[in-house]
Parts: C-alpha cells; sequence; structure tokens
C-alpha cells in the first residue's frame, strides 16, 4: 500500500472517530469544543472559529473563538450573517481561502471584521435547511500550508459538525422557553436528577441558584405585562451570559430562574450569584418610560447526600434561601442549609 493510500485510511478512521464523538452531543458549545481539539490536535492550529446565529430567529452573529485550548472575547463590528449566509449559499463550493474570500465578498464590513481574524480558509455550515453558520481555521503551527488532503480532512469533519449542530438546535427548540430562551422547567427537573444520580454514584459536587424578580407583580401592575415581558426577556439573557457554559440555566416559571451549577460548593456558587446580583441591580432596563431599574433576590445551595429521596427536598431548601433574602430586605444572596436557617451571604 502507497503512503497516500495509508494517509487517507489514517485520516478516514480519524474522521470517524470525530464524527462518532461530536454527534454523541446535544449542546453547541460541546461540539465547538471537539472540534477545536481536532484542530489543535492534528494541525495545531492557532485559532478554530465557528461565526453562528445568536438564535434560530435572530441572525445576530455570534463567535465562538478558540487559540489553544482557551475561549477567545471578540467583539464582532456587524450586525448580521445574512450577507455571509447569501454568499454561501450561491456557491457551490465547500471551502474557500480567505485569500478568494477577500477578493469574492462584497461586504467590507465584514471582511474588516473578519481579518481581524485572520482565518488561512473558511468552510460554511450546511444542513437541509441551507447555510446555518461559517467555520474559520487558523494557520498551521509548523507554518507550513495546509495540503489538499488538509483542506479535505477539516472539510468532512465540518460536515458532521453541521449536522451535530442542526440537531442541536432541533433539540433546543424543543427543550427551550421561547421567550427566555433558558432551559424548560421540566428540562431542568430532568437535569436535576441527572445531577443527583452522578453525585452520589461519583461524589461529585454541584450547587443551585434560585431567584426571582423582585416586586414584580407591582411593576406588571404600574408598566403593563408587555413591559414585564421586556424584563423578562432581559433579565434571562443576563443570566445566559453572566453564568458558565456548564452551567444550566432554567425558567422555573413566571418570574422564577434557577441554574445548576456542575462542580460548584456553596461558596463557589455564591459569588457567581453575587456577581449576577450586581450586574441587575445596576442594568438600565429598556421600554417605554425607562429606563427601568429592577433587583432580583437570590438563595444558593450546595447539594449535600442528605438530599437522598426526592429532587423537592434540594428545591425546598434553595426556595427557603431565596426567602430569606427577601425578608432581609430584597436584592440580597442566601446560602441555604439542609439542616438549619440559611444566611445571608457577605462578600
Amino acid at each position: 500500500m502507497d503512503n497516500s493510500c495509508l494517509v487517507e485510511n489514517q485520516n478516514l478512521k480519524e474522521i470517524i472517530e470525530v464524527a462518532k464523538q461530536i454527534s454523541s452531543g446535544l449542546e453547541i458549545t460541546y461540539i465547538i469544543k471537539n472540534v477545536n481539539l481536532v484542530a489543535l490536535s492534528k494541525f495545531n492550529a492557532e485559532l478554530s472559529a465557528f461565526l453562528l446565529p445568536k438564535d434560530i430567529d435572530d441572525f445576530s452573529p455570534n463567535i465562538h473563538l478558540y487559540k489553544g485550548l482557551k475561549k477567545e472575547k471578540f467583539e464582532l463590528n456587524f450586525s448580521s450573517l445574512i450577507p455571509l449566509i447569501d454568499f454561501f449559499d450561491k456557491q457551490e463550493f465547500n471551502q474557500i481561502s480567505f485569500s478568494q474570500f477577500l477578493e469574492n465578498f462584497p461586504d467590507q464590513e465584514i471582511i474588516k471584521c473578519i481579518k481581524t481574524v485572520s482565518p488561512e480558509f473558511l468552510i460554511p455550515l450546511r444542513s437541509d435547511k441551507g447555510i446555518i453558520g461559517v467555520y474559520m481555521q487558523g494557520k498551521k503551527g509548523d507554518s507550513n500550508p495546509y495540503s489538499m488532503d488538509d483542506i479535505q480532512f477539516c472539510t468532512n469533519i465540518i460536515a458532521f459538525a453541521s449536522i451535530a449542530i442542526e440537531n442541536a438546535n432541533l433539540y433546543r427548540q424543543a427543550t427551550v422557553d421561547r421567550m427566555t430562551k433558558l432551559y424548560t422547567h421540566h428540562q431542568f427537573q430532568k437535569r436535576l436528577e441527572e445531577e443527583i444520580k452522578k453525585s452520589h454514584r461519583y461524589s461529585n459536587k454541584f450547587a443551585l441558584m434560585m431567584f426571582d424578580i423582585d416586586h414584580f407583580k407591582k411593576f406588571n401592575d404600574n408598566y403593563g405585562h408587555l413591559q414585564g415581558d421586556i424584563i423578562i426577556k432581559e433579565i434571562s439573557k443576563i443570566f445566559s451570559d453572566t453564568i458558565r457554559d456548564v452551567d444550566f440555566p432554567s425558567r422555573y416559571g413566571g418570574e422564577e430562574f434557577i441554574a445548576i451549577l456542575p462542580e460548584s460548593n456553596s461558596e463557589e456558587a455564591s459569588v457567581a450569584a453575587e456577581r449576577l446580583r450586581k450586574i441587575v441591580e445596576t442594568y438600565n432596563f429598556p421600554g417605554e418610560g425607562g429606563p427601568f431599574k429592577v433587583t432580583i433576590s437570590i438563595g444558593v445551595i450546595e447539594f449535600e447526600k442528605e438530599f437522598v429521596h426526592f429532587n423537592e427536598n434540594i428545591i425546598e431548601v434553595v426556595d427557603k434561601a431565596l426567602y430569606f433574602s427577601k425578608q432581609n430586605g430584597r436584592n440580597r444572596v442566601s446560602v441555604g442549609n439542609y439542616k438549619g436557617e440559611p444566611r445571608l451571604f457577605i462578600n
């Protein structure tokens, strides 16, 4: 067997393994991290990045950019992915070099932004519904150019990633509250059961953070339910943006929210809750007659072995901590205790 056949067989084996890995996840961040690991381990690529819509019905750009194992913050200075989607939708190629992209893409604002990323090539993410995003990869670590086999390998990986991301989008539609874009109450209960089982089996720690909006009924009475919905949407976005990717934020009901914080103790959860509380407290909420000021009261609890029989036990304790915050002046964080009374968190 000649060398080219050996390389082809090796690439095929790697593609199959990666396809198995990324297809096993229904979280977009999980899929992206695994593709980044491939770019890093196989090519030592300077960067890998996914440009995706922020939501199913929102084409504002959202970038997931990795340099090495670290996710980098990157400000996008254009407002919509639609020009990129339209461009790739009209083309038949499965990848394009950055130099070719510069020559052919008409939107200078987007070009200026992508120049800052400095990719070697771009690959459109194609699904049955059309283009769902764009993948970009940086230079190889050894400074050698990518071969045709390298490019084909990446194209095949992104083809599988596209399917996985589309499946993740469909899963998200079925499991996420439409107004808030947070997980539903039902999904929270399922995930909580899983975390409890893992904790008993492997002694994994985790915490819960529960909060609601202070004086929300009064706010609705004064300003109307439409303005109340705007507050809920804005707080939900702040909630999602403030916690970690591994956390599980949910709408528990009405103006009440909850998150599972894996591998966190009560102190770490309290620090995260206090950070969220401060951001909400200082935020100017938009709306007619606004800006408005809103606060939240938060309870946190670390899972303890005593919570052995029912999910309701731990919910009761974190709910008690939340109301302890309310009883002590609202706009507070309180830490629950299975055996005793909650206590206010003092930062």
